[in-house]
Formats: C-alpha cells, structure tokens, sequence
C-alpha cells in the first residue's frame, strides 16, 4: 500500500518515462566512431588493475584490450541484476492492483530493464567482447534472490547494483577515452535509471515505515551480504585468464590495490549515505561493507 506522496512521486516518473525514454534497439546507438579502435572500454581508471605492476607491465593496445573485455563483465553482470529484479518483483507483483500508480511504472521499469539488457548485450558484442559465463555459486545466490527476497531486500540490492553502476557510466559517458557505444549507451542508462533508482528509495522507505527494530536490521545484513556479492562478481578470473594472464598474480596485483579499492569507495558512496540515513547501517552491515572494499 502507498500514500498519497508516494503516489504523486510514481506518477512524476511515469510522465517522464513518457517524455524521456530511448530505444536502444536503434543501430545508430552502436555505430562505431572514427578513432573507436584506440579507445578504450570504459575510463581506465575503473580497470581494478590501473596502476598495478601488471598494468604497468601491458602495451597501450593490451590495456585497451583489457577494459573492453572488463566491461563485458560488467555489463554482464548488469543483465544480471536486472533480470533478477524484475523475476523477483514481478513475482511480488502478479497479484496486485495493475491500476495502482506503483505497479504501473513498476511495469514501465521491466520494459526499460529488458531493452536495457539488450543493450548492453549489443554492446558487448559491438565493442569486440564477449559474455563471461558467471561462477555455479553466483548463479545459486542469484536463484535464491529472485524466489525469496522480500520486498525492501530485493528493492535494496537492485539499488545498491544501480548506484554502483550510475557512478561508473557517468565518468564512463563523459570521458573522450572511451568507445562512442559505451559513452552512449551509458548515457540512455543514466538518464533512464535515474527514475528507477528514485522509486526503489521510496518502494524502500514505504515498506520499512513502521517495521520492527529485528526486521530492519536483517534486511540490512542481507542487503549488506547482496552488495558484497554483486562487488565480487565484478571480478571474474575468466576474464583475465582469456587475456593470457596469470590469474594468481592478477589477483594479488587486484587485492593489493588501493586504488581500486579507492574507486570502488567512492561508486558505493551515495548507496552508503542512502542506508545510514535510512538506518540501514549498523556496525554488522558496516563490517561486511568494509569486507567488500566499499566503506
């Protein structure tokens, strides 16, 4: 059930999905620019090798290389997230009012998320990369994601998923050394997620008024355990084993870098400032966090 101020909110995005929407089934989104082939994938800086004696040791061409194939993975993970919301929310969705302002953009968001998944997969394949197949136990967490999430856990872990990401696209989207399809596409997923991240924060504030004290502080800690996972799955070891490099020394190179540590911080930034305003970070949720590179 939603009040009236939160209805108000849900119709806003509605008439701006109406007035600001982009199909990213067009080719043009993907059309490669002049100097694309010496490009890189996304701003080097959020490569989790920049700076690292691996990264010293690679040719300019092999660093381009590797951010394209990086952010294969992470688009991929992108598709991932997002299918798991809408199975998980629909889910929760299927008996409700279809009239109700919420379920209406809620349908309006599946819509977005779906051609967003189709984006990002022509991405991956127009930049000249490929997708990472995830671990068994991703795929195990991802399951019990969408069949048992409750509502302000599978609103919470999708937003912390979308804050990271909207961090990284707007420094990738406004950056010159990065291909035109990453900065475009982006750009459309910028724009568009700004309206879904807004209702997730009001779903979330809505389903947590008036709840118990032991309530809040578990979807916390699973929340919490959901964005250590999605910060791990970023890394894949495939990807850098498909480049021909070590894994073992990748991974020390990785684990010893402060500044990816740096960057992570400061993608997770705004969701950490949304928790703790909204008393979703005691000292469990804090440690896991910490564990994860984010706070």
């Amino acid at each position: 059930m939603t009040d009236s101020k939160s209805d108000v909110l849900f119709e806003v995005l509605l008439d701006s999905a109406a007035r600001l929407s982009f199909d990213p089934r067009l080719e043009s989104i993907y059309e490669p620019g002049l100097n694309d082939g010496r490009l890189h994938g996304m701003t080097p800086e959020w490569s989790p090798l920049f700076g690292t004696r691996t990264w010293g040791g690679m040719s300019e061409d092999q660093r381009i290389r590797l951010t394209r194939c990086e952010v294969a993975q992470f688009l991929g993970v992108g598709i991932w997230l997002e299918v798991g919301l809408q199975v998980a929310l629909l889910r929760r969705s299927h008996s409700s009012d279809p009239a109700q302002c919420d379920v209406k953009f809620l349908f309006n968001e599946c819509a977005d998320e779906n051609l967003h998944s189709l984006m990002f997969a022509n991405a991956i394949e127009s930049i000249g990369s490929h997708f990472y197949p995830r671990g068994r136990l991703l795929n195990i967490l991802g399951l019990l994601f969408r069949s048992f999430a409750w509502e302000e856990v599978a609103y919470g872990i999708v937003l912390a998923g979308e804050e990271i990401f909207d961090v990284m696209q707007r420094d990738w989207m406004a950056s010159e050394n990065v291909t035109s399809t990453i900065r475009r596409t982006s750009y459309v997923h910028v724009v568009e997620e700004s309206r879904h991240m807004a209702f997730a924060r009001r779903k979330m504030r809505d389903r947590l008024a008036g709840t118990s004290k032991m309530r809040r502080s578990v979807s916390s800690m699973v929340i919490a355990i959901g964005m250590h996972v999605i910060a791990r799955s970023l890394i894949n070891r495939r990807v850098y084993e498909d480049l021909g490099l070590d894994w073992e020394s990748v991974r020390r190179d990785i684990d010893a870098n402060e500044h990816h540590r740096m960057m992570f911080r400061k993608a997770a930034e705004p969701f950490i400032e949304f928790l703790n305003k909204e008393g979703l970070l005691h000292w469990g949720a804090r440690w896991v966090y910490r564990k994860s590179n984010l706070l």
